[in-house]
């Protein structure tokens, strides 16, 4: 029997996971993968949710069948912060036994962080980078203001949650996970299989350019990007008359997040976007340096 329960982070290469990796060992081993798209085992109405995916349930396996793969990237937090992992701990703890396996795939903190910025970007909640990030410890809301709350960051904190009550929890490093060795940990495939499982490298979730976020805030400075974004995807109606399709075309030019990643970087250099460090209030030599040497 395998139970694996994939919990995140998110920008740690969970598309990638779902897309690529967890259907095809789920073909291979006749064990039930269950994106969270198929919400039919639990029909949990997301935009409801306030803190966790599961805060209203109670063992909640035993929805699920008795093997299962299970993979979304916010159970370890809802809104990617960590200043609510003790309580996304306790509602995964009240719905799933600890035989189940725990994954968790933690990434370089500064190269984490900067792509959870580029990502608020990529959905028009325009922050500029130096308000973006800061740290209060008795903010009990979730990206208050589209801002993240660098409250309680702490990987060996969040492993050590996850290990106090589960049997086995496997962590990987984001920069190791292509290689796909803790697959091992957790199903019985053999070398021949993991070795076909490699050779799937797509790349899932690649942000906007550089030039393209800085684009953005510019336009931000004189007016409401996010208000005007999402007033066209408004006036974009599925239709099936000509005219329709025409206007569709025509509105979706207008989109920044489509121009850019599906025409102005991939006809210009792509050049990725990166936070200055000062304009996040940690340590990060130290986070950096913990991260390099904790033990997996």
């Amino acid at each position: 029997m395998s139970k694996l329960l994939h919990i995140g982070l998110g920008k740690c290469g969970s598309k990638f996971l779902q897309r690529e990796i967890f259907p095809k060992i789920a073909e291979k081993t006749k064990i039930n993968y269950i994106p969270v798209s198929r919400n039919n085992f639990f029909e949990i109405n997301t935009s409801k949710i306030k803190f966790h995916f599961f805060e209203n349930y109670k063992n909640i396996e035993k929805l699920l069948p008795n093997d299962f793969i299970f993979s979304y990237e916010v159970l370890f937090s809802h809104g990617w912060e960590f200043s609510r992992i003790e309580s996304s701990f306790n509602y995964i703890k009240n719905n799933f036994s600890n035989d189940t396996i725990i994954l968790i795939v933690i990434r370089n903190p500064y190269n984490l962080l900067n792509s959870i910025y580029c990502q608020s970007i990529h959905h028009m909640k325009i922050v500029k980078p130096e308000n973006f990030f800061y740290i209060d410890d008795k903010e009990t809301n979730i990206r208050v203001k589209d801002r993240f709350n660098l409250y309680n960051f702490n990987y060996s904190k969040l492993i050590s949650l996850y290990e106090s009550y589960f049997k086995k929890v496997v962590v990987v490093k984001y920069e190791d996970l292509n290689k796909l060795d803790f697959l091992k940990k957790i199903f019985n495939l053999d070398n021949e299989f993991i070795e076909q499982l490699r050779t799937n490298k797509k790349y899932h979730n690649r942000s906007i350019s550089k030039f393209g976020i800085n684009f953005i805030l510019f336009l931000n400075k004189y007016f409401n990007v996010e208000k005007s974004q999402t007033y066209i995807k408004k006036l974009i109606k599925p239709s099936n008359k000509l005219i329709d399709k025409i206007k569709n075309k025509i509105l979706s030019q207008f989109l920044l997040y489509n121009f850019f990643m599906y025409k102005f970087d991939k006809i210009v250099p792509y050049s990725k976007y990166f936070i200055k460090t000062k304009h996040i209030p940690l340590n990060l030599k130290e986070e950096i340096k913990k991260y390099e040497n904790l033990k997996i």
